[in-house]
């Protein structure tokens, strides 16, 4: 028999890192080069339904941090980007007979709602912040797809999963609308509680 179970709910914890950055076609318009991607923290809770041997439904609510940074000549302009995050993840478990392992892709859309928008600028240990939420759209929409690896530990899940979030929409809001879209490699560890 499998140890993996062929039907089944869980209830998860997630926490990892994101490596954002700005895309779309006038991201390097803006300042005339390239930004660097930026750093944050992304973590939440997810549930999953598996409802036979190979597919899941995974919808998931997670805090994210996203955004892009820049420096030049001692200089250093720091996006951040604030967002509720909310995919529905469509999960392929690849079942491996007679083995705690459980490798799985998935893929969905996703929708973001911006909580903080805001600008740092520094230069020579002088720092200034400006609040730029107005000139943000209030909701990201997105497509998610990556891979995970879960260990069965009992009936609940220990993995971990590694997604690319790529953005659909421009989060420029302004009168320049700007087109402007957040990309996002996301690694996370997670938890899933056995509901069954």
């Amino acid at each position: 028999t499998s140890i993996s179970l062929p039907q089944g709910m869980q209830l998860g914890l997630k926490a990892g890192l994101n490596i954002a950055n700005i895309g779309g076609s006038d991201a390097d318009n803006l300042i005339g080069e390239s930004l660097d991607s930026k750093t944050g923290f992304a973590g939440g809770i997810f549930f999953m339904y598996q409802f036979n041997k190979m597919f899941a439904l995974q919808p998931e609510a997670y805090y994210s941090i996203k955004g892009a940074t820049y420096s030049e000549g001692g200089g250093e302009l720091t996006l951040t980007l604030d967002y509720i995050e909310v995919p529905l993840l469509l999960k392929l478990v690849i079942p491996v007979e007679g083995s705690s392992l459980r490798p799985s892709i998935f893929a969905g859309p996703a929708v973001g709602f911006n909580t903080t928008a805001t600008f740092k600028v520094e230069f020579d240990g002088q720092s200034e912040e400006q609040d730029i939420k107005d000139d943000v759209t209030s909701t990201d929409f997105s497509l998610v797809f990556g891979g995970a690896l879960g260990f069965m530990v009992g009936k609940n899940e220990l993995g971990v999963d590694i997604r690319y979030i790529l953005g659909l929409s421009s989060i420029d809001d302004s009168s320049d609308s700007f087109d402007l879209k957040n990309n996002v490699i996301n690694f996370n560890a997670y938890f899933g509680f056995s509901l069954l």
